[in-house]
């Protein structure tokens, strides 16, 4: 029989790519749906702001829909920013985390202390959790069974 212990465990591969999947279901979240972390709808940008806003953005942003994207730049900078073979660690750097801040305050939260991570990215992350446990179970309990019957 394989080695029961081996069946919980995760690599730093596994971590990396959960921690990207994340960042790209944030973006999914963000900018194509439009929701924040609570997946509520974000709040409406002033009138002056979304008049302002296809003249000044570069990126997918456009006029009034709420989707936290002028240039593009603060949702690309989300990244993985480390990860090991227990733990992987995604976010923002610089100017970018303080916009996400920002956007907190004006209330459009991507991430907060009390959720930092939406249902969705929560689901996302118990759905492969659940796939690496299984394929480890699959490896470990996949090792032939041998009974000997008499002498």
């Amino acid at each position: 029989m394989g080695n029961l212990a081996k069946i919980p465990e995760f690599d730093k591969a596994f971590w990396k790519h959960l921690g990207d999947e994340i960042c790209d279901e944030i973006r999914v979240q963000t900018q194509v749906n439009s929701k924040d972390v609570h997946n509520r709808k974000f709040k409406a940008y002033s009138r002056g702001y979304a008049e302002r806003k296809p003249k000044i953005r570069r990126g997918s942003g456009s006029g009034s829909k709420v989707n936290l994207t002028l240039t593009g730049d603060m949702m690309r900078n989300l990244q993985t920013r480390g990860f090991s073979k227990d733990s992987v660690i995604i976010g923002w750097s610089g100017v970018d985390a303080q916009k996400v801040q920002q956007n907190e305050e004006m209330g459009r939260a991507v991430t907060t202390k009390s959720r930092p991570l939406s249902k969705g990215s929560l689901r996302l992350i118990e759905v492969q959790t659940n796939k690496r446990i299984k394929r480890n179970a699959d490896k470990e309990t996949a090792k032939p069974i041998n009974f000997k019957i008499g002498k």
